[in-house]
């Protein structure tokens, strides 16, 4: 069973806020791919820190690619994502101003709802890393976290091949904090920051 949670690894999250978000708040377009998001407590995260940082106008060039290989023991990625519903105890780790700003009460006093303009910005798709072909090209930010670690080295290098294939000129790549790029792909990122999981894609 995948495990995620709302405002998880705090260290790439800052980086997002301080570094990518401000980048990017000039596009006319704003491109999120986040590989690996199983029931959606992370693009959600996402989709909640750049409505909280952007405009409602400027907001609206979001788009969050979420994606995930849905296995057969646990099929119901896509169903919780577009639904938008989370328990009280999912939502524990959401600030609670940015819970009263972005999740609506439900008829269930357990359940919460995400707010429509935060919904309105993610769409799922599945798609599998290891095919080593990404879903879409031109994106701004790749996300990626807990999943690497899952993978062989010689699969790892080729997943961040294709993230450097999918990203946008310029475009940022943000892991967790535990993770660290192969050698063979050392070329393809720059740090962003020291000691952040945050990485911005070389030209060529």
């Amino acid at each position: 069973m995948a495990y995620t949670s709302f405002f998880r690894d705090g260290d790439a999250l800052s980086a997002i806020v301080d570094i990518v978000i401000p980048n990017l708040a000039s596009q006319r377009e704003i491109r999120v791919w986040d590989a690996g998001c199983a029931t959606g407590e992370e693009p959600y995260t996402l989709a909640i820190l750049f409505a909280s940082q952007l405009g409602p106008f400027i907001f609206r060039n979001l788009d969050i690619l979420a994606t995930d290989h849905e296995e057969s023991s646990f099929p119901q990625f896509a169903q919780r994502i577009s639904s938008a519903l989370y328990s009280r105890t999912d939502i524990f780790w959401v600030p609670q101003d940015l819970r009263d700003s972005y999740f609506l009460a439900t008829d269930d006093p357990e359940l919460f709802l995400a707010a429509r303009e935060i919904r309105d910005r993610i769409r799922f798709i599945k798609h599998d890393l290891l095919t080593f072909v990404p879903p879409e090209i031109g994106q701004n930010l790749i996300v990626c976290k807990n999943v690497l670690m899952h993978f062989s080295p010689e699969q790892q290098a080729k997943v961040l091949e294709m993230f450097h294939e999918s990203l946008a000129p310029g475009g940022f790549l943000a892991m967790d904090g535990s993770q660290r790029l192969p050698g063979s792909t050392a070329g393809l990122f720059e740090a962003v920051r020291s000691g952040s999981p945050l990485f911005r894609k070389r030209a060529g």
